[in-house]
């Protein structure tokens, strides 16, 4: 019990350094946009976010699991691609596109699932490798950037319908999803195999499936932000996936997930998410040179999960 409690406290602690973070950050940035905290602003502030979000959703799901993603990016891609390229006119088509976008990225999810099951091998190995897969589909999908979606959803998603920020439900959407996914048997299954896969082993859980199953979670989330990112841009970019390979990433360890597994909440990925997607926008409004940035928003990441780590530390828990 001590133990447990232990963790929930530096949980929260972790989470308090990182919400604090995200408040300096929004105090800067207000400095440079006086319009932040109107509804128009945290509407397109949410529209640009929620892609990287969800594709950080996807990725905490498989570092819950003890794995990593690598191919997450190309999968990205192709949910984009097929989005954009078959549902360009009526609701109709656009429904069926994105069934076709999140099918296509729920098997990709559940075919590397499936081979770091039983293949055997790293999965860090296995989705480096499945991500060329996934691209080169990706370009027989879509060889250049193109395709379209409806106007009227692109206004909707960046502007807000009637008055509500559709991408922010959609955080708020996750959120509650992964609050009710938790208290399940296969949400308690991903922290286990993720924490102890021998020991969930034994106490009769079929590891294979969980992790099968987990990828595939993955791939739904992972769809959904390809989906995000069509509708954002209004087209598809077969090839602009990659970055949020390693952001999502970046947003994961920065929320608390561990590398190891079984450790980390959804929460804290929002929020790692939101501090990667405000230090972007930051770098651009101070005029530093492209050639920069990376490198400015590499070191401001490391300093941040250097100074969290020593607060949760110091806090003595």
């Amino acid at each position: 019990m001590r133990e447990r409690l232990t963790g929930v406290a530096r949980g929260n602690t972790d989470l308090l350094a990182l919400a604090a973070l995200v408040l300096v950050l929004l105090v800067a940035y207000q400095h440079y946009d006086s319009s932040l905290l109107t509804p128009a602003s945290v509407t397109i502030l949410s529209a640009q976010f929620l892609p990287l979000i969800l594709a950080a959703s996807g990725q905490t799901t498989v570092m819950l699991l003890g794995g990593i993603d690598l191919s997450l990016g190309a999968v990205l891609g192709l949910a984009m691609a097929v989005f954009a390229t078959y549902g360009a006119h009526s609701a109709g088509e656009v429904t069926v596109a994105a069934l076709l976008a999140l099918a296509a990225a729920v098997a990709a999810g559940a075919v590397n699932g499936a081979l770091v099951a039983y293949a055997g091998l790293p999965p860090i190995v296995v989705t480096l490798a499945a991500s060329f897969l996934w691209g080169g589909i990706t370009l027989v999908v879509l060889p250049q950037p193109g395709g379209s979606v409806p106007g009227g959803l692109v206004n909707a998603y960046n502007n807000g319908w009637n008055g509500v920020a559709v991408p922010a439900v959609a955080v708020a959407g996750v959120l509650v999803a992964w609050k009710l996914l938790r208290t399940t048997r296969h949400g308690l299954a991903l922290y286990a195999v993720g924490g102890n896969e021998h020991g969930a082993y034994a106490s009769g859980l079929h590891t294979r499936g969980v992790k099968i199953s987990g990828y595939a979670l993955s791939g739904a989330f992972t769809g959904l932000a390809g989906i995000g990112l069509a509708i954002q841009t209004g087209s598809a970019d077969p090839t602009i996936g990659a970055p949020y390979t390693l952001n999502s990433i970046a947003a994961s360890v920065l929320g608390g997930i561990s590398f190891f597994g079984g450790v980390g909440r959804m929460r804290g990925t929002v929020l790692g998410a939101l501090v990667i997607g405000l230090l972007t926008n930051l770098l651009l409004f101070t005029g530093i040179s492209p050639f920069y940035q990376l490198i400015v928003q590499g070191v401001i990441l490391i300093v941040a999960l250097t100074l969290k780590t020593y607060v949760t530390k110091e806090a003595g828990i």
